[in-house]
């Protein structure tokens, strides 16, 4: 059997089983689920003894669409005498339909056989509609042959708006009727024909059912073909204004990708410039490293010599405050532009750390980020040179000053401002290293470093962009205890400027706030210096 057509037989069965409806001749259960009840609205319609309702109606079947062919002719109930009850049988399309007067010919065979079989003196001898006797009608193999796709006019929308056309008897109009319904079934949940006086008249009195004769039927054709008509040309509006917007789209388009191209390709050539620049620089950095250890070969000569360990470390700190500086200036020149990038602060977070750091001699090299104190390769190479030299405890005493370097001391500090390349010495001592562009501060104990990568990203996972820095210096302080809550608790003011001076690219003022709104690559921190014995 077709799996694209098949019937239905229903019928008003009396207690206990009401309205049942079955399906013959193809069809499938999992179809079948999709169909609702054939069942009429008894105080809306009312068959009566000769009369006869013809039905269409459509109805989604998931990603397809029913539409079914309905007839009802009146027959009692068993054991009943309750009016309005009826037998029925339906001819259910899949997505397909075939000639209307193949159907209405099938469809009123397998009724004419449907009442034959299972109705007797107007009543019906059975109690289920599983036990209809049915036969196969001749025609029913034609409809295959006969059968064309249909577009879905769509489904009506209210769930209760049904519509009755009333015909004068004996009129031919049905195969014509039933063809241009199809075109209101988006409107109306189900369309009914009846030549019957009576049940148009029962209709008519209870008002539920909206009932036209055939000139009303044809002018609801032609308002729903009007309406029609209105989607289809205001579907061609839209598509023509997007039409229209194309042009303007494509010109927008076009002038952001080539304002890209001329960007990069001013980039590029800019890149060219600093790469050529940078391969000038790598000869001055070899040239400033030699002559550097060339000075410190002569500093080294000078105190075998003369043992003048004050005069010396004034000389060594002069040319190692110009060599830092030279350096500085040429790992700078030439830094290269990212295509499509412009976060300064992404290419300055990416110059290389050097053991023996140009910005701040007390931090940034690799055993501060590991978190173990311990001296840089300038410091052990010089520290060990003068204790070799000054071997006794004379010069273990101009040397150090309680078990400490000098130089690790909060109070002796020599800061070199990058503006005015000036130094500030304490008066007590001179320090053994100077610290490179870091601004005043009163900061006590004075920063010797910077939170590594693994420690910085921690703190950036838990300060999401837009906290404010009150907040992002709780965090700081939570995440580092030892390291800068425990010496900075009680000047948080004072952290929180330094911390801003640090990073100013990465804070946005908003009236009375400070908030993030970039990730944090430097965080100052304090590691306590080991004594030296």
């Amino acid at each position: 059997m077709s799996s694209t057509y098949f019937f239905s037989a229903f019928g008003t069965f009396g207690n206990p089983n009401g309205f049942r409806q079955s399906y013959f001749l193809g069809g499938n259960a999992e179809v079948a689920k999709n169909i609702k009840t054939f069942d009429l609205k008894t105080d809306a319609v009312k068959l009566f003894p000769g009369s006869k309702i013809y039905g269409i109606r459509i109805e989604p079947a998931g990603s397809s669409h029913l539409i079914s062919y309905t007839v009802y002719t009146f027959a009692k109930e068993q054991n009943s005498q309750r009016g309005g009850t009826f037998i029925g049988s339906s001819l259910i399309f899949l997505d397909k339909i075939a000639p209307e007067t193949l159907i209405i010919n099938v469809l009123d065979e397998f009724h004419q056989h449907l009442e034959k079989h299972n109705v007797v003196d107007g009543t019906i001898t059975i109690n289920h509609s599983d036990k209809f006797s049915i036969d196969k009608p001749k025609d029913y193999d034609k409809i295959g042959f006969n059968a064309r796709d249909v577009e879905s006019p769509g489904m009506a929308q209210s769930g209760n708006n049904y519509l009755m056309v009333y015909t004068e008897p004996g009129s031919s109009k049905w195969p014509s009727l039933f063809s241009t319904a199809i075109a209101l079934l988006g409107t109306y949940d189900m369309i009914y024909f009846t030549e019957s006086r009576e049940v148009a008249e029962f209709v008519q009195q209870k008002g539920i059912f909206k009932i036209v004769d055939v000139d009303g039927f044809e002018r609801e054709i032609q308002k729903s073909d009007e309406e029609k008509s209105r989607l289809v040309n205001s579907c061609i509006q839209d598509l023509e204004k997007e039409k229209e917007n194309l042009q303007g789209d494509k010109k927008t388009l076009i002038d952001e990708v080539e304002r890209q191209i001329a960007q990069n390709e001013r980039r590029h050539q800019e890149n060219e410039k600093k790469i050529s620049d940078s391969k000038a620089g790598i000869t001055v950095i070899n040239n400033e490293f030699h002559q550097y250890a060339l000075k410190i070969d002569d500093l080294i000569s000078t105190l075998r010599l003369d043992k003048k360990v004050e005069t010396v470390r004034k000389q060594h700190l002069e040319s190692r405050k110009i060599f830092t500086d030279k350096i500085r200036l040429s790992r700078d020149i030439g830094m290269v532009s990212s295509m499509g990038s412009s976060y300064p602060s992404q290419q300055e977070s990416s110059k290389p750390k050097l053991k023996n750091s140009l910005e701040d001699f007390s931090m940034g090299n690799s055993s501060y980020n590991n978190k173990k104190t311990r001296l840089n390769g300038y410091k052990i190479a010089f520290w060990i040179l003068i204790l070799l030299i000054t071997a006794g405890a004379a010069s273990c005493l101009v040397f150090l000053d309680k078990g400490k370097i000098p130089g690790f001391s909060g109070e002796e500090t020599v800061v070199a401002v990058e503006n005015n390349h000036a130094d500030t010495i304490a008066t007590d001592h001179i320090p053994a290293e100077t610290s490179i562009a870091i601004p005043a501060t009163n900061l006590n104990p004075f920063p010797n470093g910077e939170l590594n990568e693994n420690d910085w990203r921690l703190v950036s996972k838990k300060a999401p962009f837009g906290m404010k820095i009150d907040s992002l210096i709780s965090v700081i302080y939570k995440e580092n205890p030892s390291t800068v809550k425990d010496f900075y608790k009680h000047q948080k003011k004072e952290y929180k400027a330094h911390l801003y001076t640090l990073n100013q690219q990465s804070f946005e003022i908003d009236g009375q706030d400070t908030l993030l709104t970039d990730t944090l690559r430097r965080i100052p921190n304090y590691i306590q210096s080991l004594p030296v014995h």
